[in-house]
């Protein structure tokens, strides 16, 4: 039977249908928006109900890539259970965690994301909000002779910060100095205040080569976050940590 114009555009229109589930079945039917990345992370760890709080998106390309790699930072919660995920799409490609893994807080959770510390939590009463981090200098050597590690710490230092308040559930604190961060300095440095420290206080080494092979070693900064009324009052504190990892650079 010849078909008219318009069945050959209908059948064309089904078949390219067809094509795309198919394609989109064989790549696991990647999330693509917000409420499907949530729906994904509500599967994997048993939860339900989980409303976005904070929605960051960043872009990055490897030299050669014809594609850049686009990550959507999610900070959800349910209930008083706060989840920090995040997913990069690669062409259509979409894959969880691929730089960083999940994290999760009881009553609230701190991120550090390209030089603005993010934290989460029922702050429907606070008007304002402070924040200090304490970081240490710390250096870890390692002996091949015997097989062991020596832990050396130094002086402390605490950076205070304002808050920006993001909502009801999330306040914001920049704390890079300057505009760029590392990129406007080229490839690593150099660093000032809070992000200097956690990437220039965090130190391993081997015995016998401490003028090269600097590893940086993985710290908890203790983050405190003092919560104030409409009057300036203390409402509450938070005593929570970071790794100073989140610290540094563009993550």
């Amino acid at each position: 039977m010849r078909l008219t114009r318009g069945q050959k555009t209908l059948r064309n229109a089904l078949l390219c249908i067809l094509l795309a589930a198919l394609v989109y079945a064989m790549l696991g039917f990647p999330p693509y928006t917000v409420r499907g990345m949530l729906d994904r992370v509500e599967r994997r760890y048993l939860l339900s109900d989980l409303e976005p709080v904070l929605v960051e998106r960043s872009s990055w390309r490897y030299s050669g890539d014809l594609l850049a790699h686009h990550t959507t930072h999610l900070i959800a919660r349910t209930g008083d259970s706060y989840i920090y995920t995040e997913f990069t799409r690669h062409g259509l490609e979409v894959r969880p965690e691929y730089r960083r893994g999940t994290k999760m807080g009881r009553d609230a959770l701190c991120l550090g994301l390209n030089g603005t510390l993010y934290v989460a939590g029922d702050f429907t009463e606070a008007a304002s909000a402070a924040v200090e981090v304490t970081a240490q200098r710390t250096t870890r050597m390692y002996d091949p002779e015997t097989e062991e590690y020596e832990l050396v710490t130094q002086e402390k230092e605490t950076f205070s910060y304002e808050g920006e308040k993001a909502g009801d559930a999330l306040f914001s604190f920049r704390y890079r100095e300057g505009e760029e961060g590392m990129t406007s300095w080229g490839a690593w440095g150099p660093y000032t205040g809070l992000e200097g420290a956690a990437y220039n206080w965090y130190s391993s080494y081997t015995k016998g080569n401490r003028d090269g092979g600097r590893g940086i070693l993985h710290g908890d900064l203790p983050v405190k976050v003092t919560l104030y009324d409409g009057e300036g009052g203390v409402l509450d504190t938070l005593e929570l940590s970071i790794d100073n990892y989140e610290l540094y650079g563009n993550y």
